[in-house]
């Protein structure tokens, strides 16, 4: 009996180092299929022979548990194999892990924040065959924004070689144009709501990550219902009081600045959009007919709005966050497309 008991004590640790050794590899994307993942808790240890199991014993002592503590300080803090052994039982049940990351991190042990790369403290942690990963909405409407971009470069490259055709052979590829017509009016429009989506909920993100962080106690009524309520608080109002409810500090800019730019010029053609109506209200729009700008949305709108965009988050994140963190990557990868276009 006594022969017994050692050798499940033996096999359950055997067990819980392989079940943790497997969620690593499978955080750092090494896992090839969910049947690799899944042998680490199915092999019957129980019925190997008793050197087998010693040598197994022998080996977590020597080499694997070393390489578990390494893996866990490397990446997280309070985390260890007993934790990523529960993480594993979760992940066998439905074949990955979905968490908001504040839920993960009170579970199973604090993310470093190198390891996040920038994710904000909003993110989902998604693990899964690809490996550990990040989902906020900031990122997932940047990459529209940049296929948007894309799209709207790619179609005006080409319309632009129609611009040199005869009449004669624009009809002939009357089809083609249209074509590349409709693609170009899908990504400009595109491209202009996407970016105010985009600005709102970076400004959301970060009057989240701070009520997260300093609570709603401390402050006035006022500042706690423009920062708590982001249902009920315009795109001009986030744009031009949080930064300074979240810091204390104004956000400074010049007169004529890109966030003037933002709101006056840019924000009326995205209004047109997403309120779109025959009526004309120019007292909403600048003076403008609201179906002018409608049709007036081209090229040069959805980059100018897309250069505004990328301008304010930098000053914005820089003022809030006083440039301790860098700026956030898909910031970064939205400049990055349009680096190389002529100011429109």
């Amino acid at each position: 009996m006594q022969i017994s008991s050692g050798r499940q004590r033996d096999a359950q640790r055997i067990r819980e180092a392989n079940r943790a050794a497997a969620v690593g590899r499978l955080l750092l994307g090494e896992i090839r299929n969910w049947q690799e993942f899944f042998d680490a808790d199915t092999t019957d240890l129980e019925g190997l022979p008793r050197r087998q199991l010693k040598s197994g014993r022998a080996d977590i002592r020597n080499r694997l548990s070393q390489e578990i503590r390494t893996f866990c300080s490397q990446n997280f803090e309070g985390l260890n194999a007993v934790g990523l052994s529960k993480m594993y039982e979760e992940i066998k049940a439905y074949r990955g892990l979905e968490l908001p990351l504040t839920e993960f991190e009170s579970r199973f042990g604090r993310v470093r924040r190198k390891v996040l790369r920038g994710a904000p403290a909003h993110s989902t942690v998604c693990v899964s065959l690809w490996g550990l990963q990040w989902r906020f909405p900031e990122h997932e409407l940047a990459q529209d924004v940049i296929a948007a971009v894309s799209l709207c470069v790619e179609t005006q490259a080409e319309l632009k070689k129609c611009e040199r055709m005869e009449q004669p052979k624009l009809k002939d590829s009357r089809d083609k144009i249209r074509i590349l017509l409709q693609e170009k009016g899908f990504a400009v429009r595109s491209a202009v709501i996407g970016c105010f989506n985009l600005m709102e909920a970076f400004l959301n993100g970060l009057a989240w990550d701070f009520i997260q962080v300093h609570g709603t106690e401390g402050l006035s009524n006022r500042r706690r219902g423009l920062l708590d309520d982001s249902a009920s608080v315009s795109i001009r109002d986030k744009l031009l009081k949080y930064p300074e409810a979240i810091t204390g500090r104004k956000l400074w800019l010049l007169p004529d600045s890109d966030l003037d730019e933002f709101l006056d010029t840019v924000k009326p053609f995205r209004d047109s959009l997403v309120h779109a109506s025959p009526f004309s209200a120019p007292n909403k729009y600048g003076g403008h007919d609201k179906l002018r700008l409608f049709y007036r949305i081209d090229h040069d709108t959805a980059i100018t709005t897309v250069r505004l965009l990328v301008s304010l988050i930098r000053k914005i994140h820089e003022h809030v966050c006083l440039d301790h963190q860098g700026f956030p990557q898909w910031v970064e990868e939205i400049a990055s497309e349009i680096k190389d276009f002529p100011q429109a």
